[in-house]
């Protein structure tokens, strides 16, 4: 009997070679409690080049596997930290004849997840549990979706492989600039959705052509409709994100950067252009746009506030930014 070997392009970084190998050989040679007793007391987590010695295990094996790991994660006395690793584990051997429970138990592990990570950083566990609901053909929420894709942008690259099974949403839910606009658009219609993804694709400097772009996206709707309602949105991303230090969903981001350019022909957008310089606690994509949009507005209402904010602001970047918008 040879063993199996996992394919090298679905390996982490941090996996350890030894690890695999390891556990390819108990695959082939330990009986189901002896290996699954090494899997849940390991001290790392299962990651893909185990899942995959474990998934091309025979049927029969990965059922008397899954017998095991299910016993354990139902045992009123089994600690929350290894029911949730038996669960994991049951997601990898499972494939194939999983029940309805355990997916709906699946689902609720990637639900609380979402909301106690930002990221899923060097952690297997989310894209594994995610590969058995997605394989089995279910959905996953856009809060779950949201988490894949900063773990993707974090250079987990199996949650990459994962997102190009799944329809991204326009925004990710969790920080009330976002929550705001995803409330908003089912009642605005058409063309707000497909302004949003061309905000999306806002770039760091304004070009011309993003901004025939927009001017193409929001023919007909009036400039004052724009300016009402795309001003709350900017007022509510002045408060930061939702990550731990205040800095905004690395993949929703420029959308933030795109409003501001929307309103850089509004004088009347002064305190909300203002507000996303000053009051972000991580500045660097918003403060840096926000200044440009300033620096753009008629009247010279833009270069009042942005000599205002010289000795308001201390974050040397954007302080930086603003001196070169008011030298120019």
């Amino acid at each position: 009997m040879t063993t199996p070997a996992p394919s090298a392009g679905l390996l982490s970084p941090w996996e350890d070679p030894e690890r695999i190998a390891a556990v390819a050989r108990l695959a082939v040679t330990a009986g189901p409690a002896g290996l699954a007793r090494d899997l849940l007391f390991a001290t790392e987590d299962a990651g893909h080049g185990v899942a995959t010695c474990l998934r091309d295990m025979p049927e029969e094996r990965r059922r008397a596997m899954a017998d095991l790991l299910a016993r354990c994660a139902d045992a009123p006395d089994t600690a929350p930290a290894l029911r949730r690793r038996a669960l994991v584990l049951l997601s990898v051997v499972s494939r194939g004849f999983a029940p309805d429970e355990w997916y709906e138990r699946w689902t609720a592990l990637l639900e609380g997840w979402a909301l106690e990570w930002y990221s899923a950083g060097v952690s297997d566990e989310l894209p594994a549990v995610a590969e058995a609901v997605l394989d089995a053909g279910r959905p996953l929420s856009d809060a779950v979706v949201g988490l894949l894709r900063r773990s993707a942008y974090m250079a987990n690259e199996w949650a990459a492989v994962l997102l190009e099974r799944i329809p991204l949403p326009l925004l990710a839910p969790g920080e009330p600039w976002a929550d705001r606009i995803r409330a908003e658009l089912p009642g605005l219609g058409a063309p707000w959705p497909a302004l949003v993804a061309h905000l999306r694709a806002s770039p760091a400097a304004p070009t011309k052509r993003w901004d025939r772009g927009a001017t193409d996206i929001l023919r007909g709707v009036d400039p004052d409709t724009v300016r009402r309602t795309v001003t709350p949105w900017a007022e509510l991303a002045a408060h930061g994100g939702g990550a731990e230090d205040g800095g905004y969903d690395p993949c929703d981001v420029t959308v933030i950067r795109g409003i501001a350019r929307l309103l850089a022909p509004h004088p009347d957008s002064v305190r909300a252009l203002a507000a996303l310089v000053e009051r972000p606690p991580v500045k660097a994509v918003v403060a840096g746009a926000a200044v440009r949009a300033l620096a753009d507005l008629e009247g010279g209402a833009g270069r009042a506030e942005l000599m205002r904010l010289v000795d308001r602001v201390g974050h040397t970047a954007t302080l930086r930014q603003i001196r070169r918008a008011l030298a120019s």
